[in-house]
């Protein structure tokens, strides 16, 4: 066993643009100023189970991350508990203050040399884009609330709130594929819809799960059905497990290390469901009903959202 060293970079919000290099030197950004540094605390739950904690400034005094000690034999596993103390300081400090404060990245220290041997961090998204020129998009409609949610899922730091967007995205393809066999029917189109797609059980593997999980996931329903019970415990919160009440407890590094996994997979397979079914209705199913004109961009002016046309004044 050894003691390690683990260090929470805490700001109000987590990179999700750029590559490892651009979110390891991103500067951090809060309102939490320290008036001693370091500042040592603890938390305590009673007994013998208190943490201390070291809280360190920068030059001007703002906090630039906490310290915390944990006793391991693997340096992975040091990371791992150290998450759970490390937000649950977070979790007291938000209730007592209101600032939104959030794990950034985790560093875990060398015990010889004092340097960064591992960080830990959600990895943001490389892939960018270059518009122009473009005269505009058309939106398929019915695919819209589903866009919505896949940004939503994107563009959050959370796992759990990415797990549960990614499962309104699939449990939602059942009413797609319901419209759009109704359109089929309507203009007499043989065409069959895609099918739910093939899931590989090596790239889950590679993601995360365990092989003893993914036996038997062929498709990606089988996915979803194997996440059921993962599903009703972030929605519910508190449910029941052999006649006891229990609960997802969120600063748990073990609980966000397996939603982590889940949700990649989940968001990944809904998407390309999504995908699939949008790319089937292009050229074979209208989006619009009645004309539709041309938006030119000598008429820009005449193209502005009006509050009347949504009930407003």
């Amino acid at each position: 066993m050894q003691k390690w060293e683990v260090r929470a970079v805490v700001s109000d919000h987590v990179p999700l643009a750029g590559d490892a290099v651009a979110a390891l030197s991103r500067p951090s950004f809060h309102l939490l100023e320290l008036n001693e540094n370091p500042l040592w605390i603890y938390l305590h739950s009673g007994g013998r189970n208190a943490i201390y904690y070291g809280l360190f400034a920068d030059a001007n005094g703002m906090l630039q991350y906490i310290s915390v000690k944990v006793e391991s034999k693997l340096p992975s596993n040091a990371i791992l508990l150290a998450r759970r103390p490390l937000n649950a300081l977070l979790d007291v400090l938000t209730r007592d203050s209101n600032m939104p404060l959030t794990i950034q990245r985790l560093d875990l220290i060398s015990p010889i040399d004092g340097e960064v041997l591992i960080s830990e961090l959600l990895i943001p998204e490389r892939h960018g884009v270059k518009l122009g020129p473009l005269g505009g998009i058309m939106q398929a409609v019915p695919f819209a609330p589903y866009d919505a949610l896949y940004r939503e899922a994107l563009t959050t730091a959370s796992p759990f709130y990415r797990f549960l967007c990614a499962w309104k995205m699939y449990e939602g393809t059942n009413r797609i594929r319901r419209w759009i066999r109704e359109q089929c029917e309507a203009r007499r189109i043989p065409d069959r819809m895609p099918p739910d797609p093939d899931v590989d059980q090596g790239e889950l593997i590679r993601m995360g799960f365990l092989p003893e999980f993914v036996k038997g996931i062929r498709k990606a329903g089988d996915l979803f059905a194997k996440l059921t019970d993962q599903r009703s415990a972030i929605a519910h919160f508190l449910f029941d497990t052999n006649g006891a009440e229990s609960h997802v407890y969120l600063a748990d590094g073990s609980q966000l290390i397996e939603y982590a996994v889940a949700s990649a997979a989940m968001l990944r397979y809904a998407h390309r469901v999504l995908e699939d079914l949008r790319l089937f209705c292009t050229g074979r199913i209208p989006f619009f009903t009645g004309g539709t004109i041309l938006p030119l961009p000598q008429n820009r002016d005449q193209f502005a959202v009006r509050a009347s046309d949504h009930g407003l004044e």
